[in-house]
């Protein structure tokens, strides 16, 4: 009994079951509030993007200019697909523009007020990629740019070179005062839209820019015959690839708005900026005819009316349906005008702008522009406060969007009818005397020996047409069409439609040599060499 403890009073153990019930809340307290901490950190606030990750942006093109009406002298620009999560705080990143000439060098850093980064697409959308235009002004006669972070470079040279970024030549001798930039084609076989497109514009003075994915051999065969002859040109819009990463990364053309057409306009604006008087941004099938003017050029400089504070003229797309025949030597503007039917719809409108008030571009308009703000008047005074411009909205002419094209034999053709334009239901939309003159122009070329022996090749029957427009409809056509589309949740894509191939119906892809550099932070940048049309592919996105 001796080597028994003493024993405690009963008030001390009821102390000591005070402390640990103190302690084992303070653990949990502490655990809790480490638990929320970290959360905060990971989490995505609603309508923003988490910033600092590890990003992948490829360069679709970059352009020097010694000396630009807009841009300034020795200004750069480049066109990329970027992720958002970098854009968010771009500014933050140790991100350096190295120019270099014979003599020197001269480095401008992200956060500086020069460079530029144009942004057409909303950072809340959900497409997790989008078009960024970065644009600086370095040094004369400069030969080289590279991208530097953290001692790492990648190399922008003038020199034809396998394995750095090539600069890209602008125009500066534009073959019409008006130029049109249309959308990249895809799986396209719809070779009668692009009939009327040309013979229009030829008609009205414009020249065709076409970006092309993918199409029918025989289609792009034909298009090839007009590139020769001078009103269209052509040139390959590229799949945006990562050949070399570390690690895993979010696929981007799943995940950025319609192949990027955003891209492909801007880069065509800053094709032009230098030579034309204006610039279209429209898809194939959205046909302008000048109303009570002879041409487009006279059209928009009465509608621009020498005011400076216009971004752009936007124009309404009216939708129709019409015909369309399988024969080559059939065509006519006037069996497609006279049997086309307005229907109830209207789509998202078009604009033609003044090249040097726009750096980049939508599909649609310019988001930039309006948000750039203006400090001198057009005779370079300063303002006392700086303006904006704004879209103007045209409310006496639209765009005849041919949405729906029916197969057709003549025999079949029973309008005899001009559809009225639909913005004042009186004049008619095109006139017969200008309806006669295009439709003999088209019966010229197509008689051409060059043009004429592809009656036999070209597609006599819809095949990709359907399969593109119910993946479209699944997609977002029905959601758009019922007015419920919200860009937060949906982004417009349809990267993942099934595109059956056709040995019978051989099609050209856009290809190239594909380069990543090295890897940096926070963003590796991919680009493309040698771009051309291959015909090993197949009709793809």
């Amino acid at each position: 009994m001796d080597n028994m403890m003493p024993r405690l009073p009963r008030y001390y153990y009821k102390i000591l079951a005070v402390l640990f019930v103190i302690s084992l809340f303070v653990f949990k307290f502490y655990s809790l509030y480490d638990h929320i901490n970290n959360l905060d950190k990971t989490k995505t606030v609603p309508g923003k993007v988490d910033a600092y990750q590890f990003t992948h942006t490829f360069i679709h093109s970059a352009y020097y200019y010694p000396s630009s009406k807009s841009l300034g002298d020795n200004a750069v620009a480049l066109v990329t697909t970027m992720n958002k999560r970098t854009v968010w705080k771009i500014t933050d990143y140790k991100i350096n523009l190295i120019g270099t000439n014979q003599s020197t060098s001269v480095t401008r850093q992200a956060s500086d007020p020069v460079p530029v980064f144009f942004r057409e697409h909303r950072l809340f959308e959900r497409c997790d990629y989008l078009l960024i235009m970065a644009q600086s002004n370095l040094l004369d006669n400069m030969y080289k740019l590279e991208i530097e972070a953290e001692g790492v470079v990648v190399e922008v040279t003038k020199a034809r070179s396998n394995d750095k970024i090539p600069i890209k030549k602008p125009i500066y001798i534009a073959p019409k005062p008006v130029v049109f930039c249309v959308s990249p084609q895809f799986a396209a076989e719809q070779w009668q839209t692009f009939l009327v497109q040309v013979h229009v514009s030829e008609k009205y003075g414009a020249h065709l820019h076409l970006y092309i994915v993918s199409m029918v051999e025989s289609y792009f065969n034909l298009i090839r015959e007009y590139e020769k002859l001078g009103l269209v040109s052509i040139e390959p819009w590229l799949t945006i690839k990562f050949p070399m990463t570390d690690g895993p990364y979010l696929e981007p053309n799943r995940n950025v708005e319609l192949r990027n057409q955003a891209a492909a306009h801007t880069d065509c604006l800053l094709m032009y900026k230098e030579s034309a008087s204006f610039v279209g941004i429209l898809d194939m099938d959205d046909i302008l005819i000048p109303y009570n003017a002879n041409s487009y050029y006279e059209e928009f400089e009465r509608e621009y009316a020498g005011d400076w504070l216009i971004s752009a003229l936007h124009y309404d797309k009216y939708d129709y349906k019409t015909i369309k025949m399988a024969d080559l030597s059939s065509q006519s503007l006037s069996a497609i005008v006279k049997n086309a039917e307005r229907l109830n719809t209207k789509d998202t409108g078009k604009s033609f702008l003044r090249p040097e008030r726009f750096n980049s571009t939508w599909s649609h308009w310019s988001r930039a522009a309006e948000k750039q703000p203006i400090y001198f008047d057009e005779h370079g005074q300063k303002l006392e406060k700086p303006l904006f411009r704004t879209l103007k909205t045209i409310g006496t002419n639209g765009m005849f969007h041919l949405k729906n094209m029916n197969l057709r034999s003549l025999e079949d053709l029973k309008g005899s009818k001009i559809p009225l334009n639909p913005t004042d239901n009186a004049t008619q939309i095109i006139s017969e005397i200008d309806l006669e003159d295009i439709d003999e122009d088209m019966k010229r070329m197509l008689s051409l020996p060059q043009i004429s022996q592809f009656a036999t090749y070209l597609p006599r029957e819809e095949f990709y047409m359907p399969i593109i427009f119910n993946c479209y409809n699944q997609s977002f056509y029905h959601i758009r069409d019922m007015n419920q589309m919200r860009p937060d949740i949906l982004c417009v894509n349809a990267y993942s439609c099934d595109l059956p191939q056709r040995e019978d119906m051989p099609c050209v892809h856009s290809d190239a040599n594909y380069h990543s550099g090295p890897a940096m932070w926070p963003i590796t940048y991919h680009f493309a060499t040698e771009s051309y049309f291959s015909r090993d592919i197949g009709c793809y996105q």
